[in-house]
């Protein structure tokens, strides 16, 4: 499935949107710098978008947009349809006079094909398609060991702690 350079750019900004904090609208221009994506272009996909109730709209100095629900209730589908309108597969170019057994066979696999189609893109949610969270590690303690786990349990070499030793050289040796 292809999707439009419209519909690419209305998920761009709806996925940035999820991974905002909800309660601080985003400017547009912060959308288009960090999407890459043309402004005015952008601004008239957004319009669309609150309009189909995906996104909100806040004025002023600190406005700017917000996703309406949170992201895991948000589908693929009604951000494609907000853009593109709804998926059908009606075909209206079909003559009903030349091969009226195999349009109708036809139209019923096109309706399956689409039926399964909105399906899945229902069932992908914004959610899904974010990168997951960067959880930051724990600081540690620094790691301590004993002079006695250093010693070495061969019998061939004599005990000395492994940051003494020098790649190729024996540990007996002095460099």
């Amino acid at each position: 499935m292809k999707l439009s350079r419209t519909v690419s750019y209305a998920v761009r900004a709806t996925l940035q949107l999820a991974q905002s904090d909800p309660a601080i609208p985003v400017p547009c221009s912060r959308l288009a710098s960090q999407g890459e994506m043309p402004e005015r272009f952008l601004l008239q996909i957004l319009r669309i978008l609150v309009t189909h109730g995906i996104l909100r709209s806040t004025r002023g100095v600190d406005g700017g947009y917000s996703l309406t629900k949170p992201a895991d209730q948000i589908s693929l589908l009604e951000v494609i349809e907000a853009i593109d309108g709804p998926l059908d597969s009606e075909s209206r170019n079909w003559s009903t006079s030349t091969y009226p057994s195999t349009e109708g066979k036809l139209q019923d696999a096109l309706k399956e094909v689409t039926n399964t189609a909105r399906r899945q893109l229902e069932s992908i949610k914004l959610s899904q398609l974010l990168p997951p969270p960067v959880v930051p590690l724990p600081e540690s303690e620094p790691l301590v060991v004993s002079t006695e786990e250093l010693k070495s349990t061969d019998d061939t070499e004599p005990s000395v702690p492994i940051e003494t030793r020098e790649a190729g050289r024996s540990p007996d040796r002095a460099p």
